[in-house]
């Protein structure tokens, strides 16, 4: 066995410690922060809720509209969104 290259008893045992890295946790503690709250999350979603809203109550109202003004709308959230995020920093 030991000639292709595995040696069973060179591998740990659940009665053997694990080890941990000093810079991780131990455990059963825990030093979490507390979640942040993402806004562009938040507004990306419920666009996509009104989206999902307009395409089941009227279809006809999602035909109607220009791809280009969806573009330009998308261009200006993800740029709001950018804008957003270099101001937090």
């Amino acid at each position: 066995m030991a000639e292709s290259g595995y040696d069973p008893r060179g591998w740990a045992t659940p009665s053997e410690q694990p080890t941990i890295h000093p810079d991780a946790e131990q455990p059963g503690t825990t030093t979490k922060a507390p979640r942040r709250r993402d806004p562009i999350a938040l507004l990306v979603g419920l666009v996509c809720l009104v989206v999902a809203a307009f395409a089941m109550a009227s279809p006809a109202t999602l035909v109607a509209v220009d791809p280009r003004w969806v573009l330009a709308g998308a261009a200006v959230v993800i740029g709001g969104g950018a804008l957003l995020c270099a101001a937090r920093r």
